[in-house]
């Protein structure tokens, strides 16, 4: 800083001239004081310095009294006694000349210079005096200099008489090229990285660059690249030590309020900040302006405070959120910094605050208020024990089943550690013991049970009842109630979702029953601050009712997400052996033989063979064959999953429908008596369930395995039937065999307008596969080339998908960026190149063309 301090000397003293006024202007740490030391050490004569603080406003004269403090008493007139000695107490005509003929008496002897540092501050008093010395000053040998920082006010009158006769000089902050001499005086010649570094986390304020350079040099730092990382850790440090001791100069209530902001942060809440401080709101509103001039950091501001006080501000700020309804976390963020011994609200707080970061899947902020909730010996020990081992169980952490196993034997709150502890084994894979540690027999532990047994065969309750929406879907997944019965229990009234595990039961039953977008409309209204495996599960359930409706985009764009959550935890096999046969089946869908195959094969380990989403697996290996010409391979996968199923009681085709499979496989090896058996079998089941997509792919296959006009029929009703479902993509398939069978039959009319159909839907749903053979089909019956559509949804995105599906479905920008996690307006960029994609007007139209009812 030396080159400029010297540029700013020079031309200061230019100015400074016996008959002048200069007023130096400046932020605190671009060396004001520093420039009037250089000042007063180059002055030929008489020098009266005084330096102001915020304690001296209140005192009349204090800062004359400081000018004057060395002064021969001899020299001072009987008038001006009272100032210099402080004892006058007003500032009339006598007082003020009296001091005035004091300083020029002085001049008279040699030229005088009068500096005042901090004038903001200066007493009324003494401001006067200095307005009357600048309005005559002309005519003596007397400089005066006063220094003002830059954001501070000074509502004295006597400040602007001084302003509008006094020389103005501003000093700035230091450029890059400044910053990277000061560097190079102290460091040696600095990286360009380093001095940016440097130049980042001081502003270029000339007190905080010498300093953090000086500090820097202590510790050897060398000013390279690869050390600009240490700038800005070592950089934090000296702010804070700056702000500090700028703040312990300044008044009780800046101080205060500077404390108070240090711990509530940079945007409090207005009531809580004063109930903190206990100011009124204009001294609060003046504190806190004051503070911010100083560029308090909150840590160093925590850590000059004595540990007792600290956590005793904490434990009031704590109390006073509370107070005004703040949430449990921000409440329970200053606990964590008391001392033991806080009253019972406090603990219940803590354990609140905890239950919700589990919820969240933070990890680590669940365990650090777990653990300060058991210093309390009001705390619950067997709770806090519970959601540490939730909270270890989310962040996949050593000792959480152990952990729960301990609250749970200790009978308090027996009920929801039940349920804990059973996704410990769960995760854990010891599915044996789910069913005994869930034994207590209560809607809640049955509830979850049924969850456990869509996985495990060892956990498939032997009774379930129809109260809850897992209940149902158990009777579902069993085949003993219809479609019709089950959307009217899970949408009735006392079974509307309000939690997560409702949620996801009843979406999965109207999922199955056809009522696709009464699912994802509850799945949207999941929250998404969960665990991973949570979200995980949630946007494979999306996925799953997208590939239900034919949207094989948006389903692909889902399990895109779902990958991410899953990667953070591979224990869940259910989740992660179901989205990869959902992958699976979409990449079949595009052509994607290779890549299909290659997943099935990575995906079918030892521990996805354990759980019944691996029928799924093999149905899809199944179809993968099928597709490659390998029909005996094909039925020994499709009916492996037969068996596999066997080992569960679910029966109800609608969510796999392996015997379809296996019957058009059969009926591909010339086993035509097997293949209408399995076909049949499959249609009386999808007819006691009575969903139409079930029941028009078992008829698609049944129409496929029989000969004739009776086979026609059959494919005929299946189209009837899928008509009426939102499943456009199983209507397509359906389309293409009945155009193939009618075409056949010498119906060439009849089987171009079906197979016309078909192509348009496959390529509307994104299946390169179904589109292809429809175009191959078309072409047989003597058609002219067809161009194949090149717009449509398969030109969206993933994130246009998501939000033109939204959109259509009614849902606002607003609530559409909540449910994906955007921002609105980037929701609302998205639109115009949806519409232009999909070619529709408006948001109108989206439903129509994205197939949302």
């Amino acid at each position: 800083m030396g080159n400029r301090l010297n540029a700013w000397c020079a031309g200061i003293s230019e100015q400074v001239t016996p008959g002048t006024t200069t007023v130096v202007e400046g932020a605190p740490g671009t060396g004001r004081t520093t420039v009037l030391d250089d000042l007063s050490s180059r002055w030929r004569g008489h020098v009266l310095r005084a330096r102001c603080s915020a304690l001296d406003g209140d005192l009349p004269f204090g800062v004359v009294a400081q000018l004057f403090d060395l002064v021969d008493p001899d020299l001072v007139p009987p008038e001006a006694v009272g100032a210099v000695r402080l004892t006058a107490r007003t500032a009339d005509f006598a007082v003020l000349h009296g001091v005035y003929r004091l300083a020029a008496a002085l001049a008279g002897q040699a030229d005088l210079l009068v500096v005042v540092d901090d004038a903001q501050w200066a007493d009324a008093a003494s401001w006067r005096w200095l307005a009357y010395l600048a309005l005559r000053i002309q005519r003596l040998p007397i400089a005066l200099v006063l220094t003002l920082s830059t954001g501070e006010r000074c509502d004295d009158p006597s400040h602007a008489e001084v302003m509008a006769v006094g020389r103005r000089v501003v000093l700035e902050d230091l450029s890059p090229e400044a910053v990277a001499d000061v560097v190079t005086a102290s460091l040696g010649r600095p990286a360009p990285a380093f001095t940016a570094a440097c130049l980042a986390v001081t502003g270029g304020n000339p007190l905080a660059v010498t300093r953090l350079v000086a500090a820097l040099a202590e510790e050897g730092v060398a000013p390279d690249e690869e050390s600009a990382w240490r700038v800005a850790e070592r950089g934090a440090q000296v702010l804070g030590e700056i702000a500090v001791a700028r703040l312990r100069r300044r008044s009780a209530a800046v101080v205060v309020t500077a404390h108070c902001l240090a711990v509530l942060g940079p945007d409090p809440h207005p009531a809580v900040l004063a109930d903190l401080t206990g100011l009124g709101p204009l001294e609060l509103a003046e504190a806190r302006r004051c503070a911010g001039l100083l560029g308090v950091a909150g840590q160093a501001v925590l850590d000059d405070l004595p540990a007792p006080a600290r956590a005793d501000l904490h434990l009031r700020a704590a109390r006073s959120l509370r107070a005004h309804g703040a949430p449990d976390r921000a409440v329970a963020d200053h606990l964590l910094e008391t001392s033991p011994g806080l009253p019972p609200w406090a603990a219940e707080v803590l354990d609140r605050a905890a239950q919700e970061a589990v919820n969240q899947g933070d990890t680590p902020g669940a365990a650090r208020l777990l653990w300060r909730a058991l210093r309390e010996p009001v705390a619950n020990p067997s709770r806090a024990l519970r959601l540490l081992g939730i909270a270890e169980l989310v962040g996949n952490l050593p000792g959480a089943t152990a952990r729960l196993r301990e609250a749970f034997e200790s009978d308090v709150d027996e009920e929801e550690t039940a349920v804990a502890l059973s996704y410990a084994l769960h995760a854990e894979g010891n599915a044996a013991e789910v069913p005994a540690v869930l034994a207590g027999g209560s809607p809640l532990a049955r509830a979850h049970l049924v969850v456990h047994g869509l996985a495990w065969q060892e956990a498939v309750p032997s009774q379930v009842s129809l109260d809850t929406p897992a209940g149902v879907l158990h009777h579902v997944m069993v085949g003993d109630i219809t479609a019709e019965e089950a959307v009217s229990r899970v949408s009735a009234g006392e079974m509307v979702p309000t939690d997560v595990l409702s949620s996801l039961t009843s979406a999965m039953t109207l999922n199955l029953a056809d009522s696709l977008d009464e699912a994802l409309a509850v799945l949207d209204d999941v929250d998404r601050a969960q665990a991973p495996p949570l979200r995980a599960l949630t946007y494979v359930m999306r996925a799953n009712v997208q590939r239900r409706k034919g949207d094989l985009v948006s389903a692909h764009a889902d399990l895109e997400l779902a990958e991410d959550h899953l990667r953070q935890d591979r224990r869940w096999h259910a989740v992660s052996v179901w989205h990869a046969a959902l992958l699976a089946d979409i990449l079949l869908e595009e052509g994607r033989l290779d890549e299909a195959e290659a997943l099935v094969a990575e995906s079918s380990t030892d521990e996805a063979r354990r759980v019944w989403q691996y029928a799924a697996l093999l149905t899809v290996r199944g179809r993968l064959l099928t597709a490659r010409g390998e029909d005996r391979e094909a039925l020994e996968a499709f009916l492996a999953a037969g068996r596999h199923c066997a080992a569960w009681p679910y029966r109800n085709p609608a969510p796999l429908a392996w015997r379809s499979g296996a019957a058009l496989a059969c009926a591909a090896i010339g086993d035509s008596e097997r293949a209408r058996d399995l076909a049949s079998e499959e249609v009386e089941l999808a007819r006691a369930w009575g969903a139409p997509r079930a029941l028009g792919m078992a008829l698609r296959a049944e129409g496929r395995v029989t000969a004739g006009a009776a086979g026609r029929t059959v494919l005929e009703e299946a189209v009837r039937v899928l008509r009426g479902s939102p499943a456009r993509l199983e209507l397509a398939r359906a389309l293409v065999d009945l155009g193939v069978v009618v075409r056949r039959q010498g119906d060439t009319a009849g089987a171009r307008a079906c197979l016309r159909d078909a192509v348009d839907l496959a390529q509307k749903c994104g299946s390169t596969a179904m589109a292809a053979r429809a175009y191959s089909e078309l072409v047989a019956t003597s058609a002219g080339p067809r161009r194949m559509r090149q717009t449509g949804p398969t030109a969206l995105t993933p994130a246009e998908h998501q939000v033109a599906e939204l959109a259509a479905r009614g849902r606002s920008d607003e609530e559409i960026a909540s449910v994906l996690l955007m921002p609105a307006d980037a929701v609302a960029a998205l639109l115009p190149g949806i519409y232009r994609k999909l070619g529709v007007g408006g948001r109108s139209q989206l439903s129509n063309a994205l197939f949302v009812d």
